[in-house]
Parts: C-alpha cells; sequence; structure tokens
C-alpha cells in the first residue's frame, strides 16, 4: 500500500526528516513560545546523548509522562533515538502505579513532572535518574537541564538497528487478562503515524490544537510525518482550545468528550464568542471515552465541521479505526479501518467470527498492531459490532490505562 512504504527506518528518523524538509517552520506551539522542527530535533538529539552518556545499561528502559507540553515531544523522540525503549505513563498516574511500570520495565530514566518525579526520587527502587520536566527538581530529581547539559558535545554514532526492534511500551487493560503490555516496534508505529496523517487529512498546512489532557503520541507522530503545527493548550478552560483555534486560524481540533460537553454548555460557544462558524477548521476530533452524540450534533450545528470519533488499542499509542467527514453522529461510532487495518467481532464463546450486528469483542490486524499472536489478531477486550459497512461500534470499551 502506497501510504505505508519507507517502514524499515527508526521512529525518530520521523523528526529527522521533518527537521530536514521545514527547518524553522513551527513544530510545537506552547505559551511559552514555538520550537521550530529543526528545533525540536535538536532538543531530542540532547534527550538522546544525555541518555546514552549517564546510562548505565543499554537494555533499560525511559519512563515518559504523556504530557501535554513542549517537552514530551523531544523526550519521546530522544528516548527511542538514544536505543533505550520507550514506556509511556499517564501524567496522572499515581506513585504505586509509576513505582510498577519502572519496575516491570527496568527503568534507568524517568521524566515525570516536578511533583511526581520528587515522590518517585524518594523512592529505594528508583531509576538512577528521575529527571523533572517542569521544576528545579529535588529530593533526589534533577531538572532536565542537567540532562540537556549532559548532551552537549559531539554527536554519537547511530543507535537503531531493526525496525522490528520494540520502540515503546504501554500497558493497556483487557476485559479478562488484566493489564498487558503493548510492545509496538518502529515499524509499527511509522505505520500509524502515516495511516492516522491520511485519515486526519493533516498537510504542512495544518495547524493543529491539541487540547486534550495527555499528549497521545500516535497524534503527535502523525502531525510531524505530515509537517503539521502543533499548539498545545493545557489551560482546563473548555473554551480555552477553541479560542486557540479562532486566533490561530487552526485546520483540526483535538479534544476530549467531558471537555467538549462542558464546552457546548458554555454561553461564550453558545453565543460563537470562542469560535464563529467559517475560518479553516476543518474537523473537530474527539479521543478517549466515546462522545454522546447529542454533543457530537450540537458542536457540528454550531462549528457547521465534522465532528468525528476515532479509536485505538488503549486510547493512546496505536489508532485503528477513524470517522469519515460525512460520518453521522451515532452512540458508540468509531469508523472505518485505518488503512491496511483490518477489524472483526468474535463471539465470547465460540471465538468465532460474529455476524454483523451481533456484539463479541472487538480484535484488529494491522501493520500498526503487535499482536503476539501467528495470525496477526489482536483482542482488545472491549466489546463493539460492525454494521453493514464494516465500521465498528463500540458497546463498552475498557478505560485506556498508561501505566
Amino acid at each position: 500500500m502506497a501510504v505505508l512504504r519507507h517502514l524499515d527506518r527508526p521512529l525518530d528518523g520521523l523528526l529527522r526528516r521533518a527537521a530536514e524538509r521545514y527547518g524553522d517552520r513551527p513544530a510545537v506551539t506552547t505559551p511559552a513560545g514555538t520550537l521550530s522542527f529543526a528545533g525540536l530535533d535538536r532538543e531530542a538529539d540532547r534527550i538522546a546523548h544525555g541518555i546514552r552518556r549517564t546510562a548505565r545499561r543499554a537494555d533499560g528502559a525511559v519512563v515518559a509522562a504523556c504530557t501535554l507540553d513542549a517537552v514530551f515531544p523531544a523526550v519521546y523522540f530522544g528516548a527511542v533515538r538514544s536505543g533505550l525503549v520507550l514506556a509511556l505513563a499517564d501524567p496522572a498516574a499515581d506513585p504505586a502505579a509509576l513505582r510498577d511500570l519502572c519496575a516491570r520495565t527496568g527503568a534507568e530514566f524517568a521524566f515525570l513532572p516536578a511533583p511526581a518525579a520528587e515522590r518517585l526520587a524518594g523512592d529505594a527502587g528508583r531509576p538512577h535518574t528521575v529527571v523533572a520536566t517542569d521544576g528545579p527538581g529535588g529530593g533526589g530529581s534533577v531538572p532536565l537541564k542537567v540532562l540537556l547539559d549532559a548532551g552537549a558535545g559531539p554527536a554519537l554514532p547511530p543507535a537503531f538497528t531493526d525496525a522490528d526492534a520494540v520502540a515503546c511500551v504501554q500497558r493497556v487493560a483487557h476485559a479478562t487478562a488484566g493489564v498487558r503490555e503493548l510492545r509496538l516496534s518502529h515499524r509499527n508505529l511509522l505505520a500509524n503515524a502515516a495511516q492516522t496523517a491520511i485519515a486526519h487529512r493533516l498537510d504542512a498546512d495544518s495547524v493543529v490544537v491539541n487540547h486534550m489532557q495527555a499528549y497521545h503520541p500516535s497524534l503527535l507522530a502523525a502531525a510531524v510525518h505530515a509537517g503539521a503545527e502543533q499548539v498545545l493548550v493545557a489551560d482546563p478552560d473548555p473554551c480555552a482550545g477553541m479560542t486557540a483555534s479562532r486566533s490561530l486560524d487552526a485546520t483540526h481540533y483535538y479534544g476530549f468528550p467531558a471537555r467538549l460537553a462542558r464546552l457546548t454548555d458554555d454561553a461564550r460557544f453558545a453565543g460563537h464568542g470562542v469560535l464563529p462558524p467559517g475560518g479553516r477548521l476543518r474537523a473537530v476530533f474527539s479521543d478517549g471515552a466515546a462522545l454522546e452524540p447529542v454533543i457530537a450534533r450540537r458542536l457540528r450545528d454550531t462549528l457547521r465541521v465534522p465532528v468525528l470519533q476515532g479509536y485505538g488499542v488503549g486510547g493512546l499509542a496505536a489508532l485503528s479505526h477513524a470517522q469519515a467527514p460525512g460520518s453521522l453522529p451515532g452512540r458508540g461510532a468509531a469508523g472505518a479501518p485505518l488503512p491496511g487495518t483490518e477489524c472483526r467481532v468474535v463471539d465470547a464463546v465460540s471465538g468465532l467470527p460474529a455476524p454483523v450486528w451481533s456484539d463479541g469483542e472487538v480484535e484488529i490486524r494491522g501493520p500498526q498492531v503487535p499482536s503476539g499472536h501467528p495470525d496477526g489478531w489482536l483482542a482488545t477486550g472491549d466489546r463493539g459490532y460492525l454494521d453493514l459497512d464494516g465500521e465498528l461500534h463500540l458497546v463498552t470499551r475498557k478505560t485506556p490505562a498508561y501505566a
């Protein structure tokens, strides 16, 4: 398939290529300023070099909280560039979950918000380097600047050896198997970046406003693949993201259902105070739990753009479905499989594919999916059904687990 070429490369090559193609064009914008693609690539280099120069083992992992800030993209690509495996953590994970993730992955490094970093640094079995990404460090943690300074100097030789090597680990919930690990390779993540960019119609002219609670790596990689600017809005005000969209003439808006519901109830939205109809906005994308159809219709009718949902394993690392722009709001609607992806629903008792409109466990297979099974199918633990067009509708969904 044409959109899934060139998968025998390192994941961090996405950023290297974007830096070469787009240079000083904006990559990530926050209230603190804008980081270009070239600048983001340099920060990823410094983090990669800092990790490799201070790592005690070559087979360790880097735990990173998916915080919605300009640090996480540099850590995401820098950790992979270092040659260590990246393990994703929920920014709101409790101390016990972080300790467990570090222990299970053999973490050498942890990049966390200052309060979490200080708590983890006080544990006896902590990683040898705990980095506070947004503060001066303390309690045994070190500020990010210390690691960045350690990354100064001559370039190190590449660490990449195999596109099928594990690049990223995510722990996800399953209805019967409990919490399990998804081990995604460079090939899996490169494929999903291309698939998502195609499904969301991202290109180098796109301005993406991200008003999520956490930074979803699948959306990050897709934007870098396309050369799109990402505007990060961490302000919990439900109108903050739409206000940024209006001021920056954004083309894409990413939000999550609870905040979108609060947005539609806000008088500023109802009076078109945050975003009048028109402009360049192409679509509103809802990620996470299902968006109620009445909320989707209200958003669509006010903004006059499609309001679309998707679906992915664990809700974070690998997107598998997306609604097309002409899709109508529907309860549990998740859309069609991404290019190159297959989906089936199997009966819980027989394990055989269920008929159309009959619910069962959702299984997916594709180049972005680390199945672990000889036939390539991954059992998600979620329940749903397929309609006559092969589109997925979710009945129940496990809460995403990042750590």
